[in-house]
């Protein structure tokens, strides 16, 4: 017990062995034993805290690399929060009739979706149908895919699905030109290869056949110059013929095609399919009556009529964000065009400064100057001096 101390002073002591302590006057006493838990008790709080420091800056540093995920996705493009009414009023303003084919949102919902399947199997079997043989049916399968190993690089496919023969179809739309676009394709097909081959499979037999059908709105880099609007491109050997025709591209270049429209023959699967997706608003009733009944079909399912309200708000707004990278692009093209002629103003300067002051040292030699003294006065060597003189 503590001497000299009152029982309102006084504490009785703690009964836990592990905790022997007494309070008195503010000053606890206490065993070395207890003092010693206390401190692991005081550490492993401490240690706590610090686990919780870093977990949430962790999920600060987290929610920080989303968002600069998500800003470099969209750019500095503007995210656009429509009402109903606003909704309408654009479709009003612009006379939107139709869902674009050529859309984000248009060509995934009328090619990449169950309701809109039999449009997508007509139009493989008139594009690649002659290698793949006839598809009667088809599964959409997962358009994004992780990448093989943590911290590598995810794809997004556009549309995605494989035939009854168990092969893969990438179809993508591709609307901005691309350097590096067959690269992409590659790994593409890469993903969708891998992503089909279980753990433990040892018969490569099973690999399925990747087919990559991309549709081009501007013309690609490597078929510049070249009339054709519709490309396979298949393995082949040093003799030039076909290797392996398991991973097949195929492009079509609508630019081409439009070009071209006057010259062809509409009533080709090919042809028509392609005047589908680029020239719907201009097809007549006359006309759409002729046609097939499954192009008819598609006709009337790219009515806008046919989308829910949020349906509408999603196409919209793509319709929207596209124009602002359209219009983007578009300044950037100008800003590098009016650099360029920049340029070429100062390089044509420099060439005639040049040519200039050629003139004036061959004058300077063919009236016989001393050739050290041109040199000192066009501050030239020697040596481009007595190459001039040579040249008269």
């Amino acid at each position: 017990m503590i001497e000299n101390q009152s029982p309102k002073n006084f504490i009785k002591p703690l009964t836990d062995r592990r905790f022997r302590c007494i309070f008195a006057n503010g000053i606890v006493l206490m065993s070395t034993r207890c003092r010693d838990a206390i401190h692991r008790v005081s550490t492993g709080n401490h240690l706590i805290n610090q686990k919780n420091i870093i977990m949430k800056k962790n999920k600060e540093s987290r929610i920080t690399r989303n968002r600069k995920r998500k800003q470099k996705t969209t750019g500095k493009h503007k995210q656009y929060k429509l009402s109903k009414q606003q909704v309408d009023t654009i479709i009003s303003e612009r006379r939107l009739i139709f869902i674009d084919p050529l859309s984000d949102f248009g060509f995934k919902r009328l090619l990449g979706s169950e309701r809109c399947k039999e449009f997508t199997i007509h139009l493989l079997n008139a594009f690649i149908g002659d290698d793949i043989g006839t598809i009667t049916d088809i599964t959409f399968i997962a358009s994004e895919m992780v990448g093989f190993l943590p911290g590598k690089k995810k794809v997004r496919l556009d549309i995605h699905c494989k035939t009854q023969d168990k092969d893969h179809v990438i179809i993508e739309m591709q609307r901005e030109r691309q350097v590096y676009f067959v690269n992409r394709l590659r790994v593409y097909g890469s993903h969708s290869t891998i992503s089909s081959v279980k753990s433990g499979d040892i018969v490569y037999a099973t690999v399925p056949k990747v087919y990559s059908l991309c549709f081009m709105e501007e013309n690609m880099p490597e078929f510049e110059g070249r009339d054709r609007f519709f490309w396979k491109v298949y393995q082949k050997d040093d003799d030039n013929e076909i290797f392996s025709k398991e991973n097949v591209l195929y492009f079509a270049e609508l630019c081409k095609f439009a070009a071209r429209l006057e010259t062809l023959d509409l009533t080709d699967k090919r042809n028509r399919w392609l005047y589908m997706l680029t020239h719907l608003a201009d097809i007549s009733e006359d006309t759409l009556r002729q046609m097939e009944p499954i192009y008819q079909r598609f006709y009337n399912e790219c009515l806008i009529s046919n989308l829910t309200d949020m349906e509408k708000k999603i196409y919209v707004r793509n319709v929207l964000e596209y124009a602002d990278v359209k219009e983007s692009l578009m300044c950037e093209r100008e800003y590098g065009r009016e650099l360029g002629r920049a340029e070429g103003r100062e390089e044509g300067r420099e060439e005639g400064r040049a040519e200039g002051r050629r003139q004036l040292i061959m004058e300077l030699l063919a009236n016989g100057l001393d050739i050290n003294t041109i040199a000192t006065a066009a501050n030239m060597p020697v040596e481009d001096i007595i190459a001039l003189a040579k040249a008269l």
